[in-house]
């Protein structure tokens, strides 16, 4: 599975596929396509061979065995014409298109629309007497097999199940003895039958076995066994403990993420609507914030426990995310980090004093770890680098310096280091990015298939960490589940009273608390960003957090708006989202020596925008004449070339980074750009 997925990583890009070679675009009026000459072998009989040896010999060139095939790849298309591409001119199905088209489609498709089509064209091929046409609905049916595997929730809507339920009918009406039509049958008792829907995520309002309940996430106990209550205490668990099991939970919520529903327009501000439509990530986003939470409680909650104990407390969290960086848990690691970064905490700097200084240098190394420099470099290199290894390089480092039993040591790399939980808000920003870059629909109305092809590279990393994922074996532990589904979380004035009630407040602190500005304190000394910046909750009430029951019991929140407890660092991250641009606007028949502007670029600024905003610094009326979808934006890259973006593109994202200083033209679209721009990227 897992070598699977690493070779569709390299091959499902044409564009980096050596066999291919670039030849033209060719249009159709639904339809673009690239077209490649692909190398095949060339059998030819040995005779042939010969001759052809001999000739090349004659002429001085080195023999070839091999032909070339034009090969169109779908770029962009209407609905109909990227079903069609799922099937090759045999009539057999692209594996590889097949796998992005069914990660991707739901952003263009409904799976109800999708079923019917599929459907459509089944019943299109009986006795049309089309060649091959059993070949073709075979095919049909065999997509239809690895969509009910790949993406069973696409089917799970109750109550109703309409996509099932055309897929019921039509197979019991074309082939209904057919394992298929057994496996739909099937698959739709059990939704009926089922109370809860089978999406991965308990939801609340379930009762247990012994009479416990969930209200909002948290786990109450039964009303009349409050004699029983067993109180556990954070010092009653050992670092190893308490890190095993949050690796335990994460890797348990983090191969139930459907990874479509990470794609970046359910996750970007204009699609904010749709995120209540991804419970499995929601609920990973959901125990990623209460690991913070859990984290600033524990810090904060006995007021008056003297400052030796309380940096203990920090010392012991510090060893918890060392733990987990061995288990190479991403996920957990960075929020203990981000728990230990946050304003409330951050700001007692007599506590940190008494923090050891092994300690320190421990938390330092961690930190580094989630560094934003070169778009989290750091981070990207370390989960590629040990992803997949059976065992990180932290517990190599362990194992030659700490003497350990040969025995113990096998059943620990097997148990807790084989597996791997990255932290989900990369791809989520990854995704979102490429979801701001380019548009999800040409000009001409046709979905842009290049745009599902670099979401499927992502998608594809998540769905292969999965994989890695269920190497872990944990056991849950009831002291754990009793200790964590008890703690007290606070909000954020809650929290920041109780930091200040342990350190009093420098002057003017409590009046740039309040107006927000307080957390650039923190911004000076690390880089780490908290929780899914967009994608966070919002802060917590008491009773908002996850209750890890079982397995299934993580529940899930709905996605409202951005966290409210911060470490500060949406400061830094902001910054890293703006870039200065040089920008000239340069009209018919203008004299090429002009003055240029120096713009502040976003990463929400779309390409018409900024042509407005130029037109406006260059006191341009927006005229008839004027009128800004007649100009484009250009910018000249350090190759000496133009690269043109479209007025819906996001100019952060669509221009070349790499390319500095960042020079820019707007200008007529007819209007040819001067060479001498081109040649020396100036404006004067």
């Amino acid at each position: 599975m897992e070598g699977d997925l690493i070779e569709l990583l390299r091959a499902f890009n044409a564009d980096n596929n050596s066999s291919l070679q670039f030849l033209k675009e060719f249009q159709t009026p639904d339809a673009v396509y690239n077209v490649y000459l692909k190398k095949l072998s060339y059998n030819a009989s040995r005779s042939a061979l010969q001759l052809a040896q001999q000739k090349s010999e004659e002429v001085g060139v080195a023999s070839v065995n091999f032909k070339t095939k034009e090969l169109r790849i779908i770029k962009a298309g209407s609905l109909d014409r990227l079903i069609d591409s799922l099937f090759l001119e045999s009539g057999d199905i692209d594996g590889t298109y097949v796998r992005i088209f069914l990660a991707t489609f739901r952003t263009f498709c409904s799976p109800l629309t999708l079923a019917e089509k599929l459907t459509q064209l089944y019943l299109k091929y009986e006795d049309s007497g089309i060649p091959k046409a059993s070949v073709f609905q075979q095919s049909i049916l065999h997509l239809l097999s690895i969509w009910l595997d790949l993406y069973l929730l696409d089917f799970n809507e109750p109550p109703s199940y309409p996509c099932l339920q055309a897929l019921r009918t039509f197979l019991k009406n074309s082939v209904p003895n057919s394992p298929l039509f057994n496996r739909v049958q099937h698959r739709f008792s059990k939704f009926c039958a089922d109370d809860e829907p089978d999406d991965g995520v308990c939801l609340d309002g379930s009762d247990s076995i012994d009479g416990s309940y969930t209200v909002h996430g948290r786990l109450f106990p039964s009303p009349g066994k409050s004699e029983l209550i067993e109180v556990v205490e954070f010092s009653q668990l050992n670092a190893r403990t308490i890190a095993e099991q949050l690796t335990r939970i994460d890797a348990e919520l983090f191969i139930k993420v459907e990874a479509h529903q990470c794609l970046g327009s359910t996750w970007n501000q204009r699609s904010r609507e749709k995120a209540n439509e991804c419970p499995t990530v929601a609920a990973t986003i959901s125990m990623f914030n209460s690991v913070i939470y859990t984290v600033i409680s524990t810090i904060l909650k006995d007021i008056g426990l003297k400052s030796s104990k309380r940096a203990n407390i920090i010392e012991k969290w510090i060893s918890i995310a060392q733990e987990l960086r061995i288990m190479k848990n991403f996920s957990s690691l960075r929020a203990i980090i981000s728990g230990l970064q946050s304003s409330p905490i951050f700001r007692l700097k007599k506590l940190w004093s008494n923090v050891n200084k092994s300690s320190m240098e421990i938390y330092t190394d961690l930190s580094q770890i989630f560094s934003l420099d070169g778009n989290q470099i750091a981070s990207r290199e370390l989960l590629m680098k040990e992803g997949t290894a059976k065992v990180s390089s932290q517990q190599r480092r362990k194992s030659k310096t700490i003497g350990i039993d040969s025995d113990l040591h096998r059943y620990e790399q097997s148990a807790l280091c084989c597996g791997t939980v990255p932290y989900l808000g990369t791809f989520l920003s990854d995704l979102t990015m490429v979801d701001s870059a380019f548009s999800d629909y040409t000009d001409n109305g046709l979905v842009n298939f290049e745009k599902k092809r670099k979401e499927f590279e992502i998608v594809a990393q998540i769905t292969l960490f999965q994989s890695a994922a269920k190497m872990y074996q944990i056991a849950p532990h009831r002291r754990f589940k009793i200790w964590f589904n008890s703690m007290r979380v606070y909000t954020e004035d809650e929290s920041y009273a109780l930091s200040c009630e342990i350190e009093a407040p420098y002057p003017n602190e409590r009046s740039l608390h309040k107006n927000g500005s307080s957390k650039s304190s923190v911004s000076s000394y690390t880089s780490i960003t908290l929780s899914y910046s967009n994608f966070s909750l919002t802060s917590p009430t008491p009773s908002d957090r996850v209750s890890i029951g079982s397995a299934s019991s993580d529940s899930a929140h709905p996605i409202t708006s951005q966290s409210s407890i911060s470490s500060g660092d949406s400061d830094v991250s902001g910054n890293q989202d703006r870039r200065v641009i040089k920008v000239t606007l340069l009209a018919s028949g203008q004299d090429i020596t002009v003055n240029y502007k120096s713009i502040n670029l976003t990463n929400k600024d779309r390409a018409l925008a900024v042509i407005r905003r130029v037109l406006e610094k260059f006191h341009q009326d927006t005229t008839e004449e004027n009128d800004p979808s007649s100009f484009c934006l250009v910018q000249i890259t350090d190759k000496q070339r133009e690269l043109q973006l479209r007025a819906d593109d996001n100019v952060y994202y669509a221009m070349d980074a790499s390319s500095t200083p960042f020079t820019f033209l707007v200008k007529k679209i007819s209007v040819k750009t001067p060479k001498k721009i081109l040649k020396n990227r100036s404006f004067s």
